[in-house]
C-alpha cells in the first residue's frame, strides 16, 4: 500500500485519483458534519459544488423531506435550513431525510474526486474506522485535504496524519508513503502529545472568532463513531 496526501484541493487531482481509494478531509467542518449526518440516520447526502447548484438540486427534488445545509465563509447561508455545525445534523433534523449540502471548500473536493476507485469521507471522529476500511481494501490511498480558500489548512493536515497513523497501526502489510504523508503523520503525533498548538492557525482562529469553539472541540474528538460515509455516483451514504 502507498499513502499520498494532496494538501489542498486542486483541479489537477483527476489523473491522480484513478484506481485509488480517496479519503476526503475537511475536518473543520464539512467532512465531520457529513459523517455525523450519516451516523444520525440521514437517508442520503448530495454534495453541491456551490450554493447555486444546491438550490437547483433542491428545486428539482421538490420534496418536503429535503434539508438544505451549508455555509459561505463559515457562516450559514441565509437561504439554507441549517449551517455546517455538526450539532445541527441531529437525528431530529436529518433522520431519513435527503441532505443537500454546499460548503466553501469540502463539497468541491468530494465532487472533484469522483474519478477514484472509491471515495470515503474522513475526519478525526472516524479515524480508526477509515483506517480499518482502507486496510481491508489493500488499495493505494490518496488523502485529499480541502484546505481553506485555496490555501493549505493545518487542521486538515493534522486529521490526515491521524488517519495515516491509524493505518500504520491497522495494516499488517508493507506501507510506502510520500513525504507529505510523513509530514502529516508527524504533525498529528506532535498535536496528540500536546506539543503543537493549532489554535493560532488561520481557519481554526476564524472559527473561534465566529463562536464555533464547541464545533472545533467535537471535530477534533477521536473515534467518536465507526461510520465511514462513501460517495458513489454523486450521493453520499
Amino acid at each position: 500500500m502507498r499513502i499520498d496526501v494532496y494538501p489542498k484541493f486542486s483541479k489537477l487531482i483527476d489523473s491522480r485519483v484513478s484506481g485509488r481509494t480517496v479519503i476526503v478531509i475537511d475536518v473543520l467542518r464539512s467532512s465531520t458534519s457529513i459523517i455525523w449526518a450519516v451516523k444520525n440516520g440521514a437517508g442520503k447526502i448530495i454534495p453541491a459544488t456551490d450554493a447555486g447548484e444546491a438550490a437547483t438540486i433542491l428545486s428539482k427534488l421538490d420534496s418536503p423531506d429535503v434539508v438544505l445545509a451549508g455555509e459561505i465563509g463559515g457562516v450559514k447561508h441565509p437561504d439554507f435550513h441549517i449551517g455546517n455545525s455538526p450539532s445541527e445534523f441531529s437525528p431530529e433534523v436529518v433522520a431519513n431525510k435527503t441532505i443537500v449540502i454546499s460548503t466553501s471548500n469540502g463539497t468541491k473536493v468530494i465532487n472533484g474526486a469522483k474519478g477514484a476507485k472509491s471515495v470515503l469521507i474522513g475526519g478525526m471522529i472516524n479515524m480508526s474506522a477509515v483506517a480499518k476500511r482502507v486496510a481491508k481494501s489493500n488499495d493505494d490511498v490518496l488523502i485529499i485535504c480541502a484546505g481553506t480558500d485555496d490555501e493549505i489548512s493545518a487542521d486538515d493536515l493534522c486529521a490526515a496524519g491521524a488517519i495515516i497513523d491509524a493505518i500504520h497501526k491497522t495494516y499488517d502489510g508493507k506501507i510506502e508513503q510520500s513525504d507529505m504523508a510523513f509530514v502529516c503523520q508527524s504533525l498529528y503525533k506532535s498535536w496528540d502529545k500536546g506539543s503543537l498548538d493549532l489554535s493560532k492557525t488561520t481557519h481554526w482562529s476564524r472559527l473561534v472568532e465566529l463562536g464555533f469553539q464547541d464545533d472545533i472541540k467535537f471535530c477534533f474528538s477521536k473515534d467518536v463513531t465507526d461510520v465511514v460515509p462513501e460517495y458513489i455516483n454523486g450521493v453520499i451514504e
